[in-house]
């Protein structure tokens, strides 16, 4: 019997029954073809998550128009073509007898005319604030028309065998907009005071009541509090769940935000876990219908918990699923430390703003018909140098896979670089994601050399099949006057601790590790001073983690000084140049340089032509992040 009882307890909303009371939300994953319609790669990628034992799966939000898109690669379920493909997807759900919500959503004005090929369109002619379009407020007679298209889009979610249907009223989508005087201005029947600004979701409701009859699940998803000035606050949502109810949502899905309050839409590590959990909460406590919490619940025992206490009925885990879709089922049956952890870095937030869906920690993610791990039939001598994240995913996946694996690691501890980047403030997560590397390893017949470099002259006695460099990146100095005599530490030497800093420090470079290296200096009081030479901080980062740090470290008072660049250093200065001109700054008991990082790969050059198949990974083939790292490590292993 599991130690979360109440996690695994069954469940049903309306004609819905959970074998579990864990909720895959929606979330967007690019997808789908331009047409709008489901392919192989998502059924893949929503099928793994099926077999990994969730009570149930919400796919991503669906348009119901072209005109409500909100991304070229959203999907589409606005006419009966559509049907088909989502069938597919549905049956192969069923299959692994798992069950699925498809959720349906018009974007109104968060989106751009490029993207649906026609003017976008709101309640009120008011542009988003981070769009910035300006939409064409709806007549009541277009508003009607998109009442109908919800009603038809939920007919055809029904007609592909579907478990239930998610009407998308949260995070600042058309109908979200409705019910926001943050963004309905109107003063008509569909605005002016909260009845009237609820009249479209109301309508939307029962069409799509009407649509799908009595007995098949209707679920509606609200951003309880936008956390804008002028939006719905808790209160207000109240008053609309309860509306919800009597019209026939069989359960409510809480979250928060929109657009405007993009950075705590998806909580990154600088969020405490279960953020939104008193939304959840609160709404429960004004309705009897289920309810659905979510918000940064990446554990089993938070999610237990927050049923234990009766904030919610059921937990939504959506980036915790994309790092490890069979997390219920391995905390059903106690193999916790098998679990692979969420770090909340939202790079997969990011991955899906540039391209498709990826995952930080999961490289399968999204590649679920691409990764597939098979045992060798020719079994090969693998050297592996490097021990941080790249250098252990490829010993991981090697020695599955079946080849004899041996990890040269110079430091005595693996983890390598990346264990410097979980010491700033609010980072620790990260550690989560090195041990459970770790783990793996340990667990497998991997030999381990730790704690002395790597002799080249072992190739001459006993040569490997291939080697695999991941041997990481190492401090850029970039050729600035006095920057090789100064007494400037790099990243490694400020965050390892073995100098001094003293009370004043100068951090040189602005971007997410230097800014990351101010927050961590800035602690305790210290006085810190970061200069950046673009016109922000923190800017080659999600856009979560650039608030927050930003936040933080003008909390603190660190001095920021951007528009900033550094043009000479000398022992006790440095000498900078900016809007007013060049001027020294002074007065410093120490100085950090953040200016980038260059491969270490020297290793690489020494072994070609002794191994008959050389490989270069993560950094130390080019310098990024461990999200590249890890990705790569995999890609290599399952080749050789």
């Amino acid at each position: 019997m599991t130690q979360f009882k109440n996690l695994f307890n069954p469940f049903q909303i309306g004609n819905l029954e959970m074998k579990n009371r864990i909720v895959m939300p929606p979330m967007a994953t690019h997808f789908a073809d331009l047409d709008g319609s489901i392919n192989v790669r998502h059924i893949a990628y929503y099928v793994e998550r099926a077999r990994g034992g969730v009570g149930y799966i919400t796919s991503e939000h669906t348009s119901v128009l072209k005109q409500g898109r909100a991304f070229p690669n959203m999907a589409l379920i606005d006419a009966d073509q559509q049907i088909p493909s989502f069938k597919k997807l549905v049956e192969a759900i069923h299959q692994e007898s798992g069950k699925i919500v498809i959720q349906i959503n018009h974007a109104g004005r968060q989106t751009s005319s490029s993207v649906t090929g026609s003017p976008i369109v709101a309640p009120s002619a008011i542009p988003c604030p981070v769009r910035k379009e300006m939409p064409h407020a709806l007549s009541l007679e277009e508003i009607q028309r998109i009442v109908e298209a919800f009603g038809e889009a939920a007919r055809r979610v029904k007609e592909t065998g579907a478990d239930g249907v998610e009407i998308h009223m949260a995070h600042g989508y058309l109908i979200n907009q409705f019910l926001s005087p943050f963004s309905n201005k109107r003063e008509d029947e569909y605005g002016g005071d909260a009845d009237r600004r609820m009249r479209m979701a109301i309508e939307v409701l029962r069409t799509v009541r009407n649509q799908v009859g009595p007995d098949f699940t209707v679920l509606c998803r609200l951003s309880a509090d936008e956390y804008v000035e002028g939006g719905l606050k808790l209160e207000d949502t109240k008053e609309i769940a309860k509306a919800l109810e009597r019209n026939g949502a069989d359960g409510l899905h809480i979250s928060a935000c929109v657009a405007a309050s993009g950075y705590l839409n998806h909580p990154p590590y600088y969020a405490e876990e279960g953020v939104f959990v008193h939304l959840a909460q609160g709404i429960k406590s004004t309705v009897s219908i289920p309810i659905i919490a979510v918000g940064r619940i990446r554990t089993p025992e938070l999610a237990n918990r927050i049923l234990k206490e009766n904030k919610a009925d059921l937990i939504s885990m959506g980036r915790a699923l994309i790092a490890d879709p069979h997390f219920p089922m391995k905390a059903s049956q106690g193999r916790m430390d098998e679990i692979l952890p969420c770090i909340s870095c939202n790079r997969c937030i990011q991955s899906i703003r540039k391209g498709a869906l990826q995952c930080a920690v999961n490289p399968e993610a999204g590649r679920e018909g691409i990764f597939k791990l098979k045992k060798t039939d020719h079994p090969k001598k693998v050297w592996i140098m490097g021990g941080g994240p790249a250098g252990m995913k490829a010993a991981e996946i090697a020695s599955r896979r079946g080849h004899k694996v041996t990890l040269y690691e110079k430091n005595g501890k693996l983890g390598g670089r990346f264990l410097l980047a979980a010491i700033p403030p609010k980072k620790q997560v990260l550690m989560e994601f090195a041990d459970y590397l770790v783990r793996q390893i340990e667990r497998l017949p991997v030999k381990m050399i730790l704690g002395k470099p790597f002799d080249p002259s072992l190739l001459e006695k006993d040569a490997p099949d291939v080697i695999i460099i991941a041997t990481g990146a190492k401090p850029f100095f970039p050729p600035i006057e006095g920057i090789e005599g100064s007494p400037a530490l790099s990243v490694e030497g400020a965050l390892s601790g073995s100098a001094s800093h003293g009370r004043k420090t100068i951090v040189v470079g602005g971007g997410g590790i230097g800014s990351e290296v101010a927050d961590y200096l800035s602690e305790d009081g210290k006085e810190v001073t970061l200069i950046e030479m673009r016109e922000g901080i923190a800017l080659d980062l999600v856009g979560h983690l650039q608030h927050f740090l930003n936040k933080r470290l003008r909390e603190k008072g660190v001095q920021i000084l951007v528009n900033t660049k550094a043009t000479r250093f000398e022992k006790e200065g440095l000498w900078v140049e900016d809007a007013q001109g060049i001027r020294r700054l002074e007065g410093f008991d120490s100085m950090v340089i953040s200016l980038g990082s260059v491969s270490n790969n020297e290793l690489a050059e020494s072994v070609k032509g002794k191994v008959q198949e050389v490989y270069v990974v993560g950094d130390a083939s080019k310098p990024r992040e461990v999200m590249e790292a890890v990705f790569e490590a995999e890609e290599i292993a399952l080749k050789i």
